[in-house]
């Protein structure tokens, strides 16, 4: 940082051929002084991959393995003696799901053909100080996250229901153990709130560097039953923030339409604007799709506390049975609801929308994207930039 401003690198990349994304990773790491600006002889080096529910690589769910395995090269070639490959996904995790994600991710392959561990965050956990955290001022994380010398965070580009986009900041949710994490959603429902919370819990694992898998991206019902959408690009910064901000701009937001932009900025964290990052390779706008199709956005944002309450209740999209004949009554949602607002009725679920507190874990979760989101006709009127979700 010269200039007082955060670098973003950008540069691009057409396929997930693993010489091309190699190149790639080395080209954008090199403005940012390499892995080894990073990764020094003999350090621990724990890699934060996307792996919030079993999905094949090309369904764009997960962190590409072919990009996990670069940056695993790279850390090796840097002297890193221990590397672990790991997340917490969303949803219970036994010990044979947990061997079925890393297996059909490609998980399971990197990290036995390079010789690094796998790792589920579940396994062992540490609470953690948020210095500077306004909602948490500490978070129960997985030890090998906490402990490793350096933390390196890989998201994948992608939309989200409930927080609009996720990336480098919303990925370190997967440092938090197991069920725990929905239980988040129960102590704080308003989306700015939880946003805070991802702020504070960012201030908590502080990644060294993050590294966005934007090869090909996800749009519409992210972050899992959306569209894989080809950006082309891989973006690094040591500043997760400031990548967020680059990368939603990308994805044709309005950075601060995202919640966790929008509160980091507001707590002088990071940047409102693409346009106040020093951007090395590849200009972002090259990289902007002539459309990106983005989740509905709640109208209730910014109105007094007693009208959005009311107004989010009437306008915020609401999950249901969108695919009839693919669920397969595996109970996934009903299991993962952090409310209960979910029972199986003939086979299939039902939702008590009085209760529901649309954190949208079911849509999220369903292995079969048999859940989708409706968007009441009210939010459909009000809402401006409308979405083909609705």
């Amino acid at each position: 940082m010269t200039d007082g401003r955060p670098v973003v690198a950008i540069e691009r990349c057409g396929s997930y051929e693993q010489a091309e994304v190699e190149a790639a990773l080395e080209r954008a790491l090199a403005p940012l002084g390499g892995m080894g600006a990073f990764v020094s002889q003999d350090q621990t080096v724990f890699v934060k991959v996307n792996l919030l529910m079993k999905a094949e690589p090309d369904r764009a769910v997960t962190t590409h393995p072919a990009l996990v395995r670069a940056v695993v090269r790279a850390a090796k070639l840097a002297g890193a003696r221990d590397i672990a490959i790991g997340d917490s996904p969303g949803g219970r995790t036994t010990a044979a799901s947990a061997r079925a994600l890393f297996d059909v991710s490609g998980m399971t392959a990197v990290a036995k053909e390079e010789g690094v561990r796998l790792s589920l965050l579940d396994d062992a956990v540490l609470r953690v100080p948020s210095p500077g955290g306004v909602l948490y001022q500490s978070f129960n994380l997985g030890r090998e996250a906490v402990d490793a010398d350096v933390l390196i965070d890989l998201p994948r580009m992608k939309t989200h229901g409930f927080m609009m986009f996720t990336g480098a900041v919303k990925n370190l949710f997967g440092c938090i153990p197991g069920l725990e994490k929905a239980q988040f959603h129960v102590k704080v429902p308003d989306r700015a709130d939880f946003a805070g919370m991802l702020v504070d819990l960012y201030l908590a694992c502080r990644p060294e560097l993050s590294i966005m898998d934007a090869v090909v991206a996800m749009e519409g019902a992210g972050p899992s039953g959306g569209t894989p959408k080809p950006i082309g690009a891989l973006l690094a910064s040591a500043d997760a923030v400031a990548l967020d901000v680059v990368a939603s701009s990308i994805a044709r937001f309005d950075p601060m339409d995202v919640y966790t932009n929008a509160i980091a900025h507001e707590r002088g964290l990071g940047p409102a604007t693409a346009d106040e990052v020093r951007i090395e390779g590849t200009p972002w706008r090259e990289l902007v799709p002539e459309s990106f199709e983005q989740p509905a956005r709640d109208v209730s944002r910014g109105m007094p506390p007693a009208i959005g309450r009311w107004a989010r209740k009437h306008t915020a999209s609401r999950p249901y049975l969108e695919h009839r004949d693919a669920c397969t009554t595996c109970r996934t949602c009903e299991k993962n609801c952090p409310v209960s607002a979910i029972r199986m009725e003939q086979r299939r679920p039902t939702f008590d929308l009085d209760t529901c507190i649309r954190c949208y874990c079911c849509q999220e979760l369903c292995p079969e994207r048999a859940i989708g989101l409706k968007t009441p006709w009210f939010a459909r009127v009000v809402r401006r930039g409308g979405s083909k979700l609705a």
